[in-house]
Parts: C-alpha cells; sequence; structure tokens
C-alpha cells in the first residue's frame, strides 16, 4: 500500500477507528480505500499462487445510498469492476464468509454504519497476528472519475 493521502499520526487503535468513522463519511460512491502495510508495493509479477507470506488488507468501497462495503484478506485485494453501485437486495450488517467474489476475500461486509465499518476493518489489523502494527499501517484512496457530460 503506498500512502497516498495524507494521514495524522495515528497512535491508538481507538484514534484508527475515529479517523476511519471521518474518512468513511460522506465519500463519493465509488470511492475505494485500501489498507494495509504501508509502503508494500506488489511484485510485477506477482501470481496468486506465489507464497509470499500474508499480506493483511482491508479495502472499502462506496455503494449507492451510503452503503460501504468492507473486505478482508490475507493477500493484496484487487479492485472490483463493478457492474453497479446499487444497493437493492443487498443484506445490511451481516459477515459474509462465502467465496462470492472471484480473489482473495477472506470475509465481507455490507453496512451504512460508518462506525461498524471502521472497526471491523482495525479489529482486523489489531487482531491479526501477521498484520503490521498500528504505526506500519498505510492507506490509498482511488476516487472514483466523472465524465464531462454536458459540457
Amino acid at each position: 500500500m503506498s500512502d497516498s493521502t495524507d494521514v495524522p499520526e495515528i497512535t491508538t487503535w481507538d484514534g484508527m477507528i475515529d479517523w476511519l468513522v471521518d474518512s468513511f463519511t460522506d465519500k463519493p460512491t465509488g470511492l475505494v480505500i485500501d489498507l494495509g502495510p504501508s509502503g508494500y508495493v506488489v511484485p510485477r509479477d506477482h501470481d496468486e499462487d506465489d507464497d509470499e507470506g500474508p499480506v493483511v488488507c482491508a479495502q472499502v468501497h462506496m455503494l449507492a445510498d451510503g452503503v460501504l462495503m468492507v473486505r478482508r484478506s490475507r493477500t493484496v485485494l484487487g479492485r472490483l469492476r463493478l457492474d453497479t453501485h446499487a444497493v437493492d437486495g443487498l443484506e445490511l450488517d451481516r459477515w459474509f464468509f462465502e467465496g462470492h467474489f472471484d480473489d482473495c476475500t477472506a470475509g465481507y461486509l455490507f453496512t451504512r454504519d460508518v462506525v461498524l465499518a471502521a472497526d471491523a476493518c482495525v479489529s482486523w489489523f489489531r487482531d491479526s497476528p501477521d498484520a503490521p502494527p498500528l504505526d506500519e499501517l498505510g492507506c490509498e484512496y482511488e476516487f472514483p472519475d466523472t465524465l464531462p457530460i454536458g459540457t
């Protein structure tokens, strides 16, 4: 994970939750936030079958109507190419562990509760023995592109 955003110095897990809640609030549909080891770069010849050891990561994708999709993994998460950001029919506030996505997702959650989403990310790092310590976490934002409609 590169450090592409200005992240304040965070010294406690509760401070990380507070910062994430702020980061998840009132953001545009399509925004993706990746969390993981600071400075981690996926090797160019990366193969999912490579045994590089665990790389504990989390990803939050902003969907429509204020719903956040939180995904967690022990390998670097790829960016999903969603065909829609609509949330009709999604079950909220329940962890799913079955392999719906064709990648390394090790659980996902849909929620409107930004505190729950932030706590889910923090607890994944805090409680994973393979996760980097708090002071070695990085964050990367990818904002959605806007089409030039009506210009």
